[in-house]
C-alpha cells in the first residue's frame, strides 16, 4: 500500500469550504388560525334556533358551536340542559372529553 498524501492546510480548508455544508435551519413561521367571533351568551333567537338541533342525527358540542357559530362552554351547557330535560340521549359514554348524543327516538 503506498502512503498517503500529506495535504496541506489550504487544501484542508478548501475541501470544508466545497463540502455540500447545508444552511442553518430557521424557525418556521407557524401557521395562524383565524380568530372566530363566536356568541358567548344566548339571546331568545337564538335559543329557538339551538333548540331545533335535538333533531339531529348526532349531536356534538364541536357540531353545535360550528353549526350555530357559539363558544363550545355554550354548546356544551346547551347539550347539557337538553339531556336534563330527556330530548337526546348520551350514546357514546366511553370517552370523557368528546361527548355524542343523539335524538330520543
Amino acid at each position: 500500500m503506498p502512503p498517503k498524501e500529506r495535504k496541506t492546510k489550504e487544501q484542508i480548508a478548501a475541501a470544508a469550504a466545497a463540502s455540500g455544508r447545508t444552511k442553518k435551519k430557521k424557525w418556521g413561521k407557524g401557521k395562524n388560525k383565524e380568530k372566530l367571533n363566536h356568541a358567548v351568551f344566548i339571546d331568545k333567537s337564538l335559543h329557538s334556533k339551538i333548540l331545533e338541533c335535538k333533531n339531529m342525527k348526532v349531536i356534538t358540542p364541536s357540531a353545535i358551536a360550528e353549526k350555530y357559530k357559539v363558544n363550545l362552554s355554550v354548546a356544551r351547557a346547551v347539550i347539557n340542559h337538553l339531556a336534563d330535560k330527556k330530548l337526546i340521549a348520551e350514546v357514546c359514554v366511553q370517552s370523557h372529553s368528546q361527548k355524542l348524543y343523539t335524538k330520543v327516538a
